[in-house]
């Protein structure tokens, strides 16, 4: 009965076969992925849940409709020579 106890053992450089280190790189690529893909989702989420909120809020408030009005005039008036005549006119002549 004659040896050697080891008590402690510490290593210094373990080095994984070039096969085995891209599949650590590629798992840990689509952990990284899988990560901006779930926070993209959630934004659209976020997104479209506040555009939904808005327009329930703007579907029946009188300003927001001129607001609207004058936002479309302001798009068509940019694409052209346009004379717009706003508000209430009399009945011309026939």
């Amino acid at each position: 009965d004659f040896g050697v106890v080891l008590e402690q053992v510490q290593l210094r450089d373990l080095t994984f076969p070039k096969n085995i280190q891209d599949l650590f790189a590629r798992h840990l690529e689509a952990k990284i992925r899988a990560k901006a893909d779930l926070e993209n989702a959630r934004t659209a989420v976020a997104t479209a849940r506040t555009l939904k909120n808005a327009s329930e809020l703007m579907k029946g408030d009188e300003n927001m409709r001129f607001f609207q009005f004058l936002e479309t005039i302001t798009k068509i008036a940019e694409k052209g020579k346009h004379t717009f005549l706003v508000g209430e006119f009399p009945q011309l002549p026939k």
